[in-house]
């Protein structure tokens, strides 16, 4: 996590953001100074995102320059409808995870069956199936689309979604205050659209600046932290995290269930404390490992 320090330079003392990691059994240390005094809340705000991006740049960077070259000299090589059955294997996998993180009862084998041969039936909650083909659906919009990013995208993806299973909640923003399942952290109880349309001005002034992993992972992050639907804000950020991967060129990333708890406490802990980079630590080698065959 980001720390704030004091050190004596000069006989004088400054204050330094800090940030400790370990590379090669070596605890390496990057820090950046702020000044004799505390800047205000928003000004220490910026400086801590700008300081959180340079971490990344040093610690993470390297790593997933080398995957996305490796991924794209094998996708790129491989004959178009392979490319496409890639795509779409991921697609199934991708839906199953998502879905199951939210509790969806579906195994990976029904998920296939449920998108691919959909006349064969499955003797689970109607719910989970309608959501599987609701959600598979807007994936392969997802990957066939180019739109940009705005608030009229985000609602038509969670109306797909939802339309059928939710349809009083389906595309709308909430208006009340919402709790998450076994979280201390308790999303802002008003101001969603507000929250929502800084988000989305923060991304159209940071996706030809910003690398495409960080910015998805920042996506991810802040749009779970505002929760702007009543249901399904985990199965939207992923969407939208994986949008701009893919449409980016960088390899998605599928969070799978087995590792959901530590997904949930990086969410939490980086909520409670106020500290992106609990977050992004934790997505960035996730991400990593999850594209490792690169």
């Amino acid at each position: 996590m980001v720390n704030i320090i004091k050190k004596k330079v000069s006989g004088k003392e400054y204050y330094y953001l800090s940030y400790s990691y370990r590379e090669n059994n070596k605890v390496n240390n990057i820090s950046k100074a702020i000044g004799k005094d505390l800047p205000e809340y928003e000004e220490l705000a910026r400086i801590k995102e700008s300081f959180c991006y340079d971490i990344f740049q040093k610690v993470w960077m390297p790593k997933i320059e080398i995957i996305t070259k490796k991924y794209h000299e094998q996708f790129d090589s491989l004959p178009k409808p392979i490319q496409v059955k890639d795509l779409r294997t991921f697609g199934v996998r991708f839906t199953h995870n998502t879905n199951r993180i939210e509790g969806s009862t579906l195994t990976l084998r029904e998920v296939a069956v449920v998108v691919d041969e959909p006349n064969i039936p499955i003797n689970k909650a109607t719910n989970d199936i309608i959501e599987a083909k609701s959600h598979m659906s807007v994936y392969e919009d997802m990957i066939t689309i180019n739109r940009n990013i705005d608030w009229e995208l985000v609602l038509d993806w969670h109306e797909k979604i939802f339309e059928l299973t939710k349809p009083e909640i389906a595309g709308i923003t909430r208006q009340y205050p919402i709790q998450i399942s076994r979280s201390k952290y308790v999303p802002p109880m008003g101001g969603v659209e507000n929250l929502l349309d800084d988000l989305l001005n923060w991304y159209n002034e940071n996706k030809d600046k910003l690398h495409p992993v960080y910015l998805a992972c920042m996506m991810h992050f802040r749009f779970v932290s505002i929760h702007p639907f009543g249901d399904g804000n985990g199965r939207i950020c992923r969407i939208l995290m994986n949008y701009i991967l893919f449409k980016n060129k960088s390899p998605m990333f599928d969070i799978e269930y087995k590792i959901r708890q530590r997904y949930y406490n990086a969410l939490e802990n980086a909520n409670l404390k106020e500290d992106d980079m609990i977050f992004i630590g934790w997505f960035c080698k996730e991400y990593i490992k999850a594209n490792e065959k690169y």
